[in-house]
């Protein structure tokens, strides 16, 4: 399974599958890379995390 870590503006993180489901929200991308390893340790298999930052959303509405 691969992991996806997304970081958000306010430098909280959200751990998600690759297909997109949110797993959980963590304070910081540490936080959800800690987590991440835990769950590879934890069944044997090796980390694959890939992390990137989420760009605000800006409002087109006038």
């Amino acid at each position: 399974m691969v992991f996806y870590i997304r970081e958000r503006p306010d430098g909280h993180a959200t751990l998600m599958t690759e297909e997109g489901q949110v797993l959980w929200t963590f304070c910081s991308v540490d936080d959800a890379e800690h987590a991440c390893r835990e769950w590879y340790n934890i069944n044997d298999e090796s980390v694959e995390c890939y992390s990137s930052v989420q760009e605000p959303l800006t409002s087109t509405i006038s």
